[in-house]
Order: C-alpha cells, then structure tokens, then sequence
C-alpha cells in the first residue's frame, strides 16, 4: 500500500514538474503588454478556427497584461463580398475609439477583407495571419504584415494513401467553393502532378446529403476519398465537415483521408495532419514580437507548421490496415494498450490517475446531464404553473379578486379525492360541498388576505381527507400581485403536518413528566428518610408494648399508615421515573385475564365486557404487577364513563409489526409489539382536552372520585417498558387507548424472590447514616436482631472507626446521600483498603442501582423505605451465604 502511495506521489510530482518548468519559461515579462485584435474568418464552434483560438490563448494568457479581443466574421454561412462592407462600417464605429497593437488574422477570408479594409480601419497597426492556404508573397509585399502559411503537406498523404491501397487510383475530394475552400483545392491539385502513379481526381462540392449518399454508393473499388475543412449550407441547413464526413464513412468502405487534425476520429483513416492549435501557438509567439518592438518587416513568413502522421486505430481495423504499412513515427489514436507489459509500479499509478479522471468525467457528465435535462424541459415547454404546483409536497389553491378558483395542484384533488384540480377552476367555495368544512374555514382568511394585503402564515386546522383520515394541516395565506403591484388574489399553501404535531405532543407531554419527575424524586427522597424513621421506630416501640393493648393497636395502625405512604411515594415515582427492579419475563394475557377476572366481579350488569387475545403474542420483559395496574387504571375510567348509560368495553391483544413509518408516528423502534387495547362505547374524550388527560392530576372526575394520577401513572409505567400510548376518541362512538410493549422472543420468565419474617442473626456491622433519627432507632433495630452495632453520622468518622478497632467488622451499612462522602465514594475507599468487607448501600433514589453495580464489594442495594424484615434478610443474604 505504501509504495502504491508513493507511486502516485512520484507521479504527482512529474506530471506537475513540467509544468512548473513551462510556468517559469513563460513568467510574463512585467512591460509586455498591449491590445491585440483576433480576427476569425469563420464562426464560433468551428473546429478548425476553435483550435486556432485554443493556440493563440496558450501562447498569450501567461501574459496578463495583453488583452486578447475575438471578433467572428462568419463567411462559412456569409458571401465575403456580401459581408465585407457591412463588417467594414461596423468595424469603422466599433474601433475608432480603440488602438490595437497588432492585428492577427485567421485563413484566406479575413486576410482578403484586411487587404481590402486594414490600411481604412487599422492604420499602422502590424498583422500576423495563419492558416492562409495558397500564399504567394506578393500579396503582402509593402504591407505591415507577416504571418504562417497554410502549407499541407498533402503529397505525403497522397502517397501513403497509394501505397497502402495501390488498387485505388481515383480521388474524390469533398469541400466546398468557399474562398479557403478553392485555395486548398489548388495546393491539392498543384502536388498531384508530383506522385508517380497515374491518379485521377474528381471534386465534389455541390450537392444535397440525398445525392452525396447516392454519388458514394455508386463508386467503384478504385476509389478513396480526401476531405478538406469546410462549412455549407445545404437545403437550409448548416453541415460541418465532422458531418458530412460521418454521412460519407457510414456509406462507404473506401478509405479516407485528410490532412487536418480535427477531422481524426469522425471517420478518416488518417495522414500528414496539420494542427490547428500549433499553427495558433506559432502566431502567438509572432504577436508577441511585436508586441517587444520586433519590426514587421524583420520577422520573416513561417512557410509551415510542423506535421505529424496521425491514424485512426478504429479505422485501420474496419478497412483491414496493416500497421506495419505505416510510417515508423506515426501516431495513432483510439488503439487499445497492453496493460499486462507495463512496470507494476507504473501501471499502479497510471490506474490510481485513471480513477482520479474518472471521479472528474462523472462529475462533469453530471453536470452536462443536468444541463440537457434543464434543456428539455425547457424545450418541452412545460408550463411554470404545472411544473411548480404539481411537484411541491402542498396542497396549494389560488382564486382571483372575485374569490374563484384559479387552479389547484394534483396534491389538493389527490388529498379531497377529486378525479382532477380542473374541478375547482371557476368555482366558489360554496359551490364544492365536498371540501366544506376546509373550505368554510379558510374562507374568511382568504378575503382578510385579499383586503389587508397582509399574508397570514402557520395557521393550523383539522380535516379530513378522501381516506378518512384525521389530518392537521398548516396553512398559509399571501397576496397574489400582477406585474404593477396590485392585488389579484390570493395563494394559499397547506402542508400535512399530523407527524410533526403528534411528535409536538409527544415532546410537551415528556418536557412535563420531566418536570414532574424531578419534583416528584425530590419529594420522595426526604419523604422516605422520614418513613423509614417511623417504620423502624414504631417496630421498636411494638416490641415494647404488648399488641392486645390500645397502644399496641395504634403503633399497628401507624405502621401500616407508614407503609400506605411508602407505596404513595412509589406511585409518585412510577409516573415520573419508574424503575425496573420489578421486571421479569411474563406473559401480557395472563396478567390481563386476572385482571378482567377481578373486573368482571366488580362491574354492574349493564355493562358488557369482552376479551379479544391474538396467537402467539409471545413473552414480554415487564412488571406484572405495573401492567396490573395499567390494566385496572385504564378499565376503571371506561367503567366510570359506562356506568350511567351502560355500554361494553373491549380489552384486546393481538401482535403488531411496527414499519418505517408507524415508527416515526408512534416514535417507537422499528420491531414486534404485543397492542393492548382497552375501548368503550361511552361518550368519549371532548377534543380539547385530549392533550391534557396524561397531564398528573388531571381529572374530569369529582374530588371524591379521581386524584388525576391514574392516566399519568400508566404514562409513566408504558414509558418504563420502552412502550408507546396511543389515545383515539371519536365522541359518541368509540373510545380507545392502546398500549404497545416490545416483545421479548426466546425469552424465559425468572423467579421473583419474595421477602420472609425477620430472623435473628450474629455478626458485627458498623451503620453509618447522617439522618439523626435513623442513626437512633437503626441500631436499635439490628441489635434486637443479635448483631453487634456501632454507628457512624458521616464517611469520615466511619473510616477513624475502622482504622482504631482492634476488632473486625462482618458488614457495613452505608447511606447514599451523606454531606462531604457520598456512599458510593466510601465503597470506593472501602474496596481500596479493605476489598473483603462487604457493603449495603441505602438509598431514597433508585438510580443508585446503576451506580453501585460499578463497585464489586457493594453486595446489596436497599431502597427506602424498608423494614427490620427486608433489613434482616439482606443481612442473612449476605453474612450467610444465600444471596
């Protein structure tokens, strides 16, 4: 890999060595500098004087302080005698304000118009021509003028030609009566003279594509063909000679040749090829003297530009072309290479470089492809209004001043169930019963529009559609303007909005559980300090006092006051951050048959109760006593809607296979779900509260009736079991919560252990605790129990105990929240010093369950409140081997 990546470097560097060399060559010198005049005797776009162009701009642009002005003269499609005045009187306004310092001039045509117009136009101004086919000197003798003529070298090509196919003695040239056109021809005839074989020569130039295909077809075996570079009109249409010399190749199977570079590869077999960018390049550099002060007169005519034989390989192989008949020095294009011969090393490269021009092609065939895609659509004439309003995810409508319609898009009639938008067209909103209710309400906004002028945007209303489906749509409202600026209408946009609108409720509703939540644990954690207090003091003092007296019956009923408010705080906790310490592997339809079964024994005869359960619901990962209670909660305010009137309720479970999209609308992960739906008949959920009915202590109930918690408790329980609620009420007729838990396959239920009795044990515990009460009466508890007890208020005092006792302790308890250490910190320091003494750890918060899990000496996690007989099990767990 790394000598791939050094490869590519090296080839980097080379590659960019020369030209870095060729920058420095031509570093423009900082006087140069000057306006220089381009005159093209053809048209922009054709080949030959486009590579001209090319040439020139690689000889100049190193220069930037030489101007380089292009003027098209356009006599391929245009007679010079016709053109030249008229481009003479442009020319004349155009420039007289303008000084050149050189003029430089491209084939036969724009040298005739400025030897007939250059002294007029460009006074004293030196010319440098190129491409002049057919130069005699005295056309420019006394003339500030010099130059490259267009010397081919087509004897050279004739002969290879005779030599390759010596069967073919007759040559149709094609080209055109063109000024340039009749001096090619002549340098062409002048060397035919010259071949030793008799050859004869025919010259086609006038002719439509139906006769030139016919004229080919009708040539014999002995012919080849030589095309020279022209431009004619034929039928009322421009041909190039790339064209016309497709049309001839497809006809025919003779060869063709031609000594122009730019016609390679459209169907030439190949020969002597003069180049249209080098012969620009040399008349750069002839500009340039000039330009540094070189007299006209001094710089000789170059006679010709440097040739090189040049091939098709495609061609050579369709006509059966030996190679070896072809000079030692030719050059030849389109021939496939022999990868397997080169340097590993090289071929590496070549094929990194290779990539490299592939990612640029596809990024500009890209863009070419959007480029043509942008041009027929353009070309198809498609109107803006069907472009836009059809493709935009909208429904969008526009009326006139007068409120009728205009138009519609396809996503309105689509999303009303109309067959076309034409339906709306000439229509007033009353006159389409079918959109009514939309309509009716988006009626007065259109005319506020029409006469405030002010757009109305984001406004949001319930439809719906030809589905039946509910929708929330946004709408928007702006003033359609003519092109004065007055009002003509209206432009109305609504956007389905239902997902966004259901994930709204969803953030709200978990922002308030939040917010709930962090009050609620608050609360909780003094409000269990305290209840342990109590719990343990009362169990102490009813040791003391004999059960059968009043006071022994009151400290019961304190105790079981205590315990009443231990499960009010787990409710509180349930709905604002319940935990898992519950969690087991059960089945739903067994936790819910219980629950109906109690149900059915408590509810009045007039109302119905029916179960619905699916096969094969498979195994949850749940609470069962949370899902009990979801149960319970969810049925007892359908029995409280139903008790009047009587009606039925329905409890149902059946599998569901949440998608992409039910999981962006119930924000769920994509999986299985068992649905546990609880529906009624009753009266149904008014739409305004709706939102309000998970709210904590929310309640259309009386104040004896309901504390608002029920609806917030199952909120917080389904959202425990990583589960979704879904509420739909239509009033009248149905009414229906659906609750949906992931399903746990191949899972099996685990055994929950339950908590005995009290019982006496042996051991030695330091209890360290900050809360006063709990450090008095704690102790106590444990002593009562058989175990030895010291206590500590803080971590610090507990860790002097520890390092003074000259005995050593079986346990310690610890709490969590404590002032300076925390009691997970002092495990840390518990496990650092002494890794055999095992640790309680006592809490009001149950996220200290994840954090203790951290720490391998804390061997038990109690959560307040607790009583003697949980604390005396985790102690026996612990001490005796049966955690």
């Amino acid at each position: 890999m790394s000598k791939m990546i050094k490869c590519v470097f090296l080839l980097c560097f080379f590659m960019c060595f020369p030209v870095l060399g060729q920058a420095v060559e031509n570093m423009p010198q900082p006087s140069l500098k000057g306006n220089i005049l381009y005159l093209n005797s053809y048209h922009d776009g054709y080949s030959w004087s486009d590579s001209i162009l090319q040439g020139l701009r690689t000889s100049l642009d190193p220069y930037r302080n030489v101007a380089l002005q292009v003027e098209y003269m356009d006599f391929k499609k245009y007679e010079l005698d016709f053109v030249s005045p008229m481009l003479r009187d442009l020319y004349k306004g155009k420039f007289k304000d303008r000084n050149f310092d050189a003029v430089i001039l491209s084939d036969n045509n724009a040298v005739d118009f400025y030897l007939s117009y250059g002294e007029e136009l460009f006074p004293d101004v030196p010319a440098v021509f190129c491409g002049l086919n057919d130069y005699d000197p005295a056309l420019i003798q006394g003339r500030n003028m010099t130059g490259i003529a267009e010397n081919f070298d087509v004897v050279f090509t004739l002969s290879l030609a005779l030599q390759i196919n010596p069967k073919r003695n007759h040559m149709v040239i094609i080209g055109d009566e063109s000024t340039t056109g009749v001096a090619i021809r002549n340098q062409i005839l002048a060397g035919v003279p010259e071949l030793n074989k008799k050859l004869s020569v025919e010259y086609w130039s006038d002719f439509t594509m139906q006769e030139l295909r016919k004229k080919v077809q009708r040539q014999s075996e002995e012919t080849f063909y030589f095309f020279i570079p022209f431009y004619k009109e034929i039928q009322g249409r421009f041909y190039s000679a790339k064209d016309v010399l497709e049309i001839v190749a497809d006809e025919t199977s003779a060869p063709i040749y031609s000594s122009w570079e730019f016609l390679l590869g459209h169907g030439i077999v190949g020969g002597r090829m003069l180049s249209g960018e080098r012969t620009g390049e040399a008349a750069g550099k002839l500009a340039l003297k000039v330009l540094t002060g070189v007299p006209v007169r001094e710089i000789p005519v170059v006679q010709s530009v440097p040739t090189e034989y040049m091939f098709d390989f495609k061609e050579l192989k369709r006509l059966h072309i030996d190679e070896k008949l072809l000079p030692s020095d030719s050059i030849i294009i389109n021939a496939p290479k022999a990868f397997y011969e080169i340097d590993r090393g090289v071929f590496w490269t070549i094929i990194v470089g290779f990539l490299l021009l592939m990612l640029i092609t596809l990024f500009l065939v890209r863009n070419v492809a959007r480029r043509r895609v942008a041009e027929m659509e353009m070309g198809n004439q498609l109107s803006f209004q069907e472009i836009l309003m059809d493709t935009i995810p909208l429904l969008v409508t526009w009326k006139d001043r007068n409120q009728f319609y205009l138009g519609a898009n396809k996503n309105f009639a689509n999303f009303f169930g109309l067959s076309s938008p034409s339906q709306v067209i000439g229509r007033k909103d009353s006159a389409l019963p079918g959109l009514r209710g939309f309509l009716e309400w988006g009626e007065p906004l259109d005319k506020k529009v029409f006469e405030t002028e002010i757009p109305i945007r984001r406004q949001r209303c319930t439809v719906k559609s030809a589905s039946g489906e509910v929708r929330i749509l946004e709408v928007n409202k702006v003033p359609l303007l003519d092109e004065k600026g007055k009002i003509m209408g209206t432009l109305s946009t609504g956007e389905d909005v239902t997902k966004e609108a259901n994930l709204e409720k969803q953030l709200l509703q978990s922002q308030k559980m939040e917010a709930i939540g962090t009050l609620a644990g608050g609360i909780a954690h003094d409000f269990n300090n305290i209840l342990t207090s109590i719990i343990n003091s009362t169990e102490l003092a009813q040791l003391d006092v004999d059960s059968s007296t009043p006071a022994g019956q009151d400290l019961q009923r304190v105790l079981k006051a205590a315990m009443r408010g231990s499960e009010l705080v787990k409710k509180i906790l349930t709905f604002s951050r319940p935990s898992q310490e519950g969690f087991q592997y059960i089945h739903v339809e067994e936790v819910v048959r219980d629950a109906v079964g109690l149900l059915k024994a408590s509810l009045p005869r007039n109302i119905t109760v029916l179960t619905r359960f699916g096969e094969g619901l498979g195994p949850c990962l749940a609470d069962p006593t949370q899902i009990h209670q979801v149960v319970m909660n969810l049925c007892t305010n359908a029995f409280h809607v139903l008790r009047e009137n009587g009606g039925r309720l329905v409890i149902s479970l059946e599998v569901e296979n949440i998608d992409v999209e039910k999981s962006e609308l119930h924000n769920l992960p994509l999986g299985r779900y068992i649905a546990l739906t609880v529906a009624d008949n009753g009266p149904g959920i008014r739409p305004e509260i709706v939102d309000k009915i998970f709210d904590p202590f929310f309640t259309t109930k009386g104040k004896a009736e309901g504390t608002g918690l029920g609806l917030a408790v199952v909120m917080g329980i389904v959202k425990n079991h990583k589960g979704g609620i879904e509420v739909v009420s239509t009033p009248g007729l149905r009414t229906a919560f659906t609750i949906r838990l992931p399903v746990a396959l191949g899972q099996e239920q685990e055994q929950v252990k339950s908590v005995g009795p009290a019982l006496p044990g042996h051991g030695r515990i330091l209890f360290v605790e900050d809360d006063e009460d709990q450090l008095a009466t704690i102790p106590r508890v444990l002593s009562q129990l058989g175990y030895e007890v010291d206590s500590a208020k803080d971590a610090l005092t507990a860790e002097q105990i520890l390092e003074q006792s000259t005995e050593a302790y079986d346990l310690v308890i610890t709490d969590y929240d404590m002032p300076g250490m925390n009691g997970v910190q002092f495990a840390k320091e518990l496990l650092r010093h002494r890794p055999e003494l095992p640790v309680i750890l006592v809490s009001g918060r149950e996220r200290v369950v994840g954090a203790a899990k951290a720490l391998e000496n804390i061997s038990r996690v109690i959560i307040k409140p607790y009583d003697r007989n949980l604390l005396s099990q985790a102690i026996r767990d612990i001490l005796h081997g049966n955690a």
